[in-house]
């Protein structure tokens, strides 16, 4: 933990929570230079819940990793045991990052904690936090985050507790829960100076979320599929793969964000759901959720109300009209393909302005050709974070035969060229990286 910001007296204002956020190390914004167990290391974790009074070891908890989806998914599972709740007791949900506002990423029964509540629980983690600045001990922003997050659904009497992962698995701070389920989506090649330079690398860290005796759904294939299933035999967790004991069947989708998938689970006919998203890759993830759902014991008709009533922010988002303009988190070259395949599906025949952002560690020419298929114009921009790639390092990234692009460093202005420019009947899409999206919302929040 830094110590040249000095730590406040108490945590009553978000204010306050930004000084204290502010004193610790934050690998959201730079990823270490050399990174290994020293980074991301669970005692740190332990300790601090420890001082908390092990406010994870209450909650039924559910665990994702994965490259993408992950944040999708755990969306489903808390709005199915949301539906299957009532007069049990809240539901906790923990994402990362944050679209527009910190507070996202602590849910209680589908909403973001109040600032109160997010400054209570803040302020009982000072005395652990004033003894260990400046000392090895010191938690990071994520392990600060995580701990505030346990605080807030002890505080608020969450009997449920969805969590997913920010980075990897097996160090990652969430890592100390006690699951009761656990779930790995679709690995891809992602932040491999930290995960490892290889798919069979990073599916081994995300891997090690897996417990003895805790079951495990997965949409990962292949050589990843290969590693998570050896390690869930080492550690004895039951595995549900995603394509044999587990079915996703018939999906179809649109008009705009409406997906119809079957569902078929270990044998069983497929049962039918309709599910907010658009695109036929979120098929995977709502097999998963209602394999977790069901095998948490929850209803078939609360798994199927959860899962038609979720909401699902960055995900082809809508958040502005005339002209529409979309958001998405997609970062990666997969996740990149599946957003516009979804585009064309969803939104059929409407021309398309790409604005685009991408941070440096991501593979940007890969991002790019996903995305900017068949586009009628092309805006690029910085995203605002400390790693993204200037406009012009994109430019240079950009496939051939894509329509020549206006470069705009600042956002906002960005956003308004790329608004100028949509032809008749056309979109906005803004894609990525989930801080440009998380930008393009709070700019059309702004306007409206």
């Amino acid at each position: 933990m830094p110590t040249a910001v000095r730590l406040p007296e108490h945590v009553a204002t978000r204010a306050d929570l930004d000084v204290l956020l502010a004193a610790t190390t934050n690998y959201e914004e730079r990823l270490p230079a050399r990174p290994g167990d020293r980074a991301f290391d669970l005692a740190r974790m332990r300790d601090l819940l420890a001082a908390l009074g092990e406010p994870q070891r209450g909650p039924l908890t559910v665990h994702v990793a994965g490259s993408k989806g992950k944040g999708t998914l755990c969306r489903l599972v808390a709005a199915g045991l949301e539906a299957a709740g009532a007069g049990r007791g809240p539901v906790g949900l923990y994402l990362s990052p944050h679209l527009v506002d910190l507070a996202e990423r602590v849910q209680v029964d589908g909403r973001p904690v109040a600032d109160a509540a997010l400054c209570a629980a803040a302020d009982a983690l000072l005395p652990y936090l004033r003894a260990a600045q400046g000392t090895p001990a010191a938690p990071t922003f994520f392990e600060v985050m995580t701990a505030v997050a346990w605080q807030a659904f002890r505080a608020a009497g969450a009997r449920a507790v969805v969590l997913e992962t920010g980075l990897g698995g097996r160090l990652d701070a969430t890592n100390v829960c006690v699951p009761a389920a656990t779930a790995i989506t679709s690995i891809e090649l992602e932040h491999q100076q930290v995960l490892g330079p290889t798919l069979e690398a990073i599916a081994a860290e995300k891997a090690g979320i897996l417990k003895p005796g805790v079951p495990c759904v997965t949409t990962a294939a292949g050589a990843a599929l290969d590693v998570i299933a050896a390690r869930a035999r080492a550690v004895g967790a039951p595995l549900l793969v995603a394509g044999a004991a587990l079915r996703a069947e018939g999906a179809r989708t649109g008009p705009g964000r409406r997906l119809h998938v079957g569902v078929g689970l270990e044998g069983r006919d497929a049962e039918p759901f309709e599910v907010p998203l658009a695109g036929l890759h979120h098929a995977p993830a709502v097999a998963a959720a209602v394999a977790l759902l069901r095998g948490l014991g929850v209803a078939p008709a609360a798994v199927r109300a959860g899962l038609a009533g979720v909401a699902v922010p960055g995900v082809l988002e809508p958040v502005q009209d005339d002209p529409l303009v979309l958001v998405d988190g997609a970062h990666t070259p997969g996740s990149a393909r599946a957003t516009r395949a979804a585009l064309w599906a969803c939104w059929p025949g409407r021309p398309v302005v790409l604005l685009a952002g991408v941070l440096a560690e991501k593979d940007a020419r890969g991002v790019l050709a996903g995305l900017a298929q068949d586009v009628a114009a092309v805006v690029l921009t910085r995203a605002p974070s400390p790693r993204a790639l200037e406009p012009g390092a994109l430019a240079a990234c950009l496939p051939a035969g894509a329509p020549a692009p206006t470069l705009e460093p600042d956002p906002a202005a960005a956003l308004a060229g790329a608004r100028a420019g949509v032809p008749p009947g056309g979109l906005v899409l803004a894609a990525g990286s989930v801080y440009l999206a998380g930008a393009v919302k709070r700019l059309c929040a702004a306007r409206a």
